[in-house]
């Protein structure tokens, strides 16, 4: 999808302000937030950008075990079928979607990054390298589509749900997975950031990673983004952001996050876990519905 700065809302259309940092755009009418932080996945420096080892190690518990949870509750919202469901994973990074779906679906994935691409094929997963929709024929048709924490780094959603809506069949559904504006660590990051402190809302939005945050969502601006495509939001829910396992590594993956600080985020993250269960979700979960 090709890349433009517009200071209009994607999901509304009013105009945007900026917000806590002059890269970081705002909606008042939908609370939509965006930023002008720029994708740099195909030039990062030999061996890449972020330490992926501590990244498959810092996540790779927390994801797995989000995706049993998030493949129950999509079975819910598919229709009985003697068939089996064709399933794309844009962006499936390690394919542990892919695998935990396998069961269920007939599942394939698009991951950008060539590296990653090349080490999840290699584990004997169904993976084409390159950008949705890009890496599709025109043809191709699939019942569901998910966007596991990958939405949010497309700069043109709009484009992206068109493309969707072109390559589902009738009744399919997209499920979009990602960090919510109104989770409550995200609003934390946003208030530490007025008071001058930004390195916790610098990382909720990934900046200066290969892949930044482009947008954040809310069930308000999904919803408009949704129907402008010719969707319907079907049902929400919600998922644990962090896990106290794989936590320290998660933390340090960015190389740059020195270890004594990683440590004491990593206490400081942990004695917050029991309270997320209960507080407004940094992640949610919503399904999109292309009708019959």
């Amino acid at each position: 999808m090709g890349r433009a700065y517009v200071m209009v809302c994607p999901a509304c259309g009013s105009t945007l302000a900026v917000g806590s940092r002059h890269w970081h755009l705002r909606c008042a009418s939908c609370h939509y937030e965006g930023s002008t932080l720029t994708p740099h996945i195909l030039e990062q420096v030999a061996g890449g950008d972020l330490d992926e080892a501590a990244r498959e190690q810092g996540l790779t518990h927390l994801r797995q075990a989000n995706f049993e949870r998030l493949l129950a509750w999509l079975l819910l919202q598919m229709p009985a079928t003697e068939s089996t469901p064709r399933l794309l994973d844009v962006g499936c990074a390690h394919g542990w979607f892919i695998e935990c779906a396998a069961s269920r679906f007939d599942v394939t994935g698009i991951e950008p990054d060539p590296g990653v691409a090349a080490a999840t094929r290699a584990r004997g997963l169904t993976v084409r390298s390159g950008f949705f929709p890009d890496a599709l024929a025109p043809s191709e048709c699939f019942d569901v589509i998910v966007f596991n924490d990958v939405l949010e780094h497309i700069p043109n959603v709009n484009a992206t749900l068109v493309a969707c809506w072109q390559h589902l069949a009738p009744g399919g559904c997209v499920i979009v997975n990602a960090p919510s504006s109104r989770g409550f660590l995200y609003r934390l990051s946003v208030l530490l950031a007025r008071v001058g402190l930004s390195g916790a809302f610098d990382r909720m939005w990934q900046r200066g990673f290969p892949s930044p945050h482009v947008h954040y969502f809310a069930t308000t601006n999904l919803t408009l983004l949704a129907h402008k495509a010719g969707f319907e939001l079907e049902a929400r829910s919600r998922l644990p952001a962090v896990t106290v396992r794989g936590l320290y590594a998660r933390i340090r993956y960015a190389r740059d996050v020195p270890a004594v600080k990683a440590l004491l985020l990593t206490v400081a993250i942990t004695l917050l876990v029991p309270l997320l269960a209960v507080l407004p979700p940094d992640i949610e979960v919503w399904c999109l519905r292309r009708p019959q």
